[in-house]
């Protein structure tokens, strides 16, 4: 089975599009939900011998019921997510073009926070799985201790882990506890991707190249920064690449990066790259196709929902 794990949250995403409009639309999201929607469409226009699934806890509320529905109607596998008596966490996203869209995350008690490792599956296939993990189920407590310990039994039966800061500062409150807590994972991660505005909050000291070096020094193989229409940087220990963005205009960039995660875990997939020392063989022109294919991926989703190429003079 060559098979795509994304691991973690749903939320249901209450979204502003015109800032201090007051006008909300409730949207089905979580990064690991956007990302696993994505690689299935990539699955899908490109006709790829892959397998998508979504791996945690969903809610038995109303909500949880949607997200299950959509990921049957996209062929993502549900085989490894359990149903739970809480909630599923709200978020309220307001879209700022030009800037960060902001967000607030509510619930306490939901689905998302209080992942237990009894509800998780006790194997994935192995070894060749991709995980990806990242954003808030790897930050709120007690589940991202859940969620560490579960990308570490993966990654010793032997299954390549990606993992996404997709930082959200409304739900952090110890900025030097979660520069620790990323270099935890970097230590489990073989891939650690974040994008320049997450960089820009966690390290405002530091370069792009900086902060990849701090990451392959705590043991991640493949380090990955986009940086929107600038385009996006990937570095391992032996080789680098810098690839051009796309120059659009996006109304609303929600799922951006969490498409860009599917389409590097689908590249990494369809080329077979699923051991460290396959990561450590790329050279820079391997690496720039993994970039310019995760971009794509990225990009598609913008134009899907309403992104159009600049004008310019």
């Amino acid at each position: 089975m060559n098979l795509i794990c994304f691991c973690g949250e749903v939320v249901s995403d209450l979204v502003e599009f015109s800032e201090n409009s007051g006008d909300f639309k409730l949207l089905l999201g979580g990064s690991q939900f956007h990302g696993a929607m994505g690689a299935s469409r990539l699955k899908k226009s490109q006709n790829l011998d892959i397998d998508i699934a979504f791996v945690g806890p969903l809610s038995s509320d109303n909500f949880g019921d949607r997200f299950m529905e959509a990921m049957k109607e996209h062929n993502v596998i549900t085989d490894f997510i359990s149903r739970v008596d809480r909630n599923t966490t709200l978020a309220v996203a307001s879209i700022r073009p030009g800037r960060e869209n902001s967000f607030s995350f509510y619930g306490r008690d939901t689905a998302e926070q209080m992942t237990k490792s009894d509800e998780l599956p006790e194997n994935l296939p192995s070894p060749g799985t991709i995980c990806v993990f990242g954003s808030i189920s790897t930050v709120l407590e007690p589940a991202r201790f859940t969620w560490l310990g579960f990308a570490k039994q993966q990654r010793k039966a032997g299954n390549l882990c990606m993992y996404d800061l997709n930082t959200r500062p409304s739900i952090i409150k110890d900025k030097a506890k979660y520069c620790n807590q990323v270099l935890e994972w970097a230590n489990v991660a073989n891939v650690v991707k974040a994008s320049d505005a997450d960089i820009g909050w966690t390290y405002p000291d530091l370069t792009k190249e900086q902060v990849a070096a701090e990451w392959l020094s705590a043991g991640a193989n493949m380090a990955v920064i986009t940086m929107g229409s600038a385009g996006s940087f990937i570095t391992t220990k032996n080789a680098s690449a810098n690839v051009s963005g796309d120059e659009l205009n996006c109304p609303n960039t929600i799922g951006a990066g969490d498409n860009f995660n599917a389409g590097l875990a689908t590249i990494l997939r369809v080329r077979n790259i699923k051991t460290a020392d396959e990561i450590e063989k790329l050279q820079s022109k391997d690496l720039q196709e993994l970039l310019i294919f995760a971009n794509n991926s990225a990009s598609q989703h913008l134009i899907r929902n309403g992104a159009s190429p600049k004008k310019t003079a």
